[in-house]
């Protein structure tokens, strides 16, 4: 059991008031606890004012000593379960942040990571005026992650941050915080900076105190160019002419991702395949799981094939774990093995590393939305892709867009040849005596 005692060691007027604090056998530390008194007025013995001690020096310490006792224990249950190092450092630590904290303001109103955890709790019931949904549970977690990589940044740099505190300077040492101590990508790199101005902005509109440097241009993070895996019309077509009859996991598991490359469905969509409604022109998808809108997507001849040739049952659904691994099978199978640029996660750092890779190892089941909105474009109205897609907007819409240079010359030539020739009248020559 933690134990917490206080003590005046020197003899001076007005003496520092002495922390302990102790758990077990292998954690006694002590820190000045920056309490100051009269020494002739405090009990070591027992732990208290003593009687006689006047009783408006007693309105005052004690409310102090009782503070302090909550803070350490707090800090303690919290930083001792995540495996932090409980020391005399940590306890000065405890003691300097709670003197900064000023006093009858909830935490949350002046501590950044506390604003963050508080933000998330009150996130699980808020409703997004937009949409008017619920906060999704993938949002809430986001906003936890940035909060346990603050702390880790506050771990590092021994320092509490405020609201105010994020400026400029911090912006500059976190960034090569998350570059070098987490060696995180340029892509979530840029994710926790434009998380974080979110949470200051949100801040300024709760009338809480936050520093202007927030709003200059220079806070901010440029992500890597995505390099996004699509399959075009001619591999989708190898995939589906595949013979997998040997093979009923495989053949289930590629017929699920030709619905999914013609239907522009997520994982989480096409997990729910069962709840929708076909009919033999469309598929009327109800509250798709991440948006929540009801979409019409019009039936692909491939996908009808698959579901005459399974007598109209749906694909068996698996887990996204197994699926992202027996597509990888399918496409390898169907020959798609050009190398190619991309990232895939090395399982001894849990990071990506860029480098170029047989095409059918970055196949995964985002690959069937992507490869979705970039075969229809430019065939199609984009309104209507994204009326699928159930992108907002045009700008999110084309980071789906993949088509390479070379494709959309492709494109641009077969149009030049479907349309008329248009002939040119000869020109004529006058001739000009001089």
């Amino acid at each position: 059991m933690a134990n917490i005692k206080f003590s005046c060691i020197k003899k001076s007027n007005p003496s520092n008031l002495n922390i302990r604090f102790y758990h077990g056998r292998n954690i006694d530390c002590n820190a000045k606890s920056n309490i100051l008194l009269n020494p002739n007025d405090w009990s070591n013995k027992m732990q208290k004012l003593k009687p006689n001690t006047d009783i408006s020096v007693k309105n005052h310490i004690n409310p102090l000593i009782e503070n302090l006792k909550k803070e350490i224990l707090m800090r303690f249950n919290i930083d001792y379960s995540k495996g932090d190092i409980i020391n005399s450092k940590w306890l000065n630590n405890v003691v300097e942040n709670l003197n900064k904290r000023p006093e009858g303001i909830e935490e949350y109103k002046i501590y950044f990571a506390s604003f963050i955890e508080n933000f998330a709790e009150e996130s699980e019931t808020r409703v997004n005026t937009r949409s008017g949904k619920i906060i999704s549970p993938r949002t809430i977690q986001k906003y936890k992650t940035v909060k346990t990589v603050i702390e880790e940044f506050e771990k590092l740099k021994k320092n509490r941050l405020k609201i105010t505190d994020i400026d400029l300077n911090f912006h500059r040492q976190f960034v090569s915080f998350l570059t070098t101590e987490k060696k995180y990508s340029k892509t979530v790199i840029e994710k926790n900076i434009s998380t974080i101005k979110g949470f200051i902005k949100e801040a300024k509109e709760q009338k809480l105190e936050t520093n202007i440097e927030v709003e200059s241009k220079k806070f901010t993070f440029t992500r890597d160019e995505p390099i996004d895996t699509y399959l075009n019309v001619d591999e989708i077509n190898l995939i589906f002419n595949l013979n997998l009859s040997d093979n009923e996991k495989l053949d289930n598991v590629r017929d699920l991702f030709i619905i999914g490359l013609w239907t522009g469905l997520r994982i989480s969509d096409l997990s729910r395949l069962q709840h929708f409604l076909f009919n033999e022109d469309k598929i009327i998808v109800s509250e798709t799981q991440k948006t929540g809108d009801t979409i019409e997507i019009p039936i692909h001849p491939q996908v009808k094939h698959i579901l005459s040739k399974r007598n109209n049952q749906l694909p068996k659904i698996i887990s996204s774990q197994k699926y992202n691994e027996y597509v990888k099978d399918v496409c390898a199978l169907a020959g798609i093995t050009k190398m190619i640029l991309g990232n895939i996660k090395n399982p001894k750092t849990n990071r990506k590393e860029k480098s170029y890779y047989p095409k059918y190892k970055l196949i995964s089941s985002h690959t069937a939305r992507r490869s979705f909105a970039t075969n229809h474009y430019g065939n199609i109205p984009d309104r209507t892709i994204m009326a699928i897609t159930g992108h907002k907007s045009h700008a999110q819409f084309m980071k789906y867009i993949k088509t390479t240079q070379k494709e959309h010359i492709e494109q641009i030539a077969k149009y030049w040849d479907s349309q008329n020739e248009i002939k040119a009248p000869n020109p004529t020559l006058k001739s000009i005596n001089i």
